[in-house]
């Protein structure tokens, strides 16, 4: 039960954290970030091996709408307190779901990485 618990509360946060459902003429923040990337949740805590086909899309769609240097960092900033706030998230497989997806983020979920630096 503590695992289905986690692991809800996961997609939760990663839905918060990743995804945007609705794109605005606006800078996005973490209120704007819906729960569609709940693909990537089984890959983010290391029970699968790879991220899904439906994690990957949630993901480039994600990237695609991020236009601007701020709209990276507000995603920067969303995953990185997400990743770190749910027990069992594995940060590497967090890192590495762009790169297994083909999406060139250059940001980091580490909880030290400096989102101010993405350009």
């Amino acid at each position: 039960m503590a695992k289905i618990s986690r692991i809800a509360c996961l997609v939760m946060v990663f839905g918060m954290a990743i995804n945007l459902m609705v794109e605005r003429g606006e800078a996005l923040s973490c209120g704007d970030l819906g729960a569609s990337i709940s693909q990537c949740s089984p890959y983010a805590t290391g029970a699968v091996g790879q991220p899904s086909p439906g994690c990957c899309s949630a993901v480039k769609g994600v990237y695609a709408m991020a236009k601007t240097t701020q709209d990276r960092k507000v995603l920067c900033n969303c995953l990185k307190q997400s990743s770190s706030a749910v027990r069992g998230v594995q940060l590497s497989n967090v890192a590495a779901i762009p790169q297994k997806c083909g999406v060139p983020v250059s940001f980091s979920p580490d909880p030290y990485f400096n989102c101010n630096s993405i350009n």
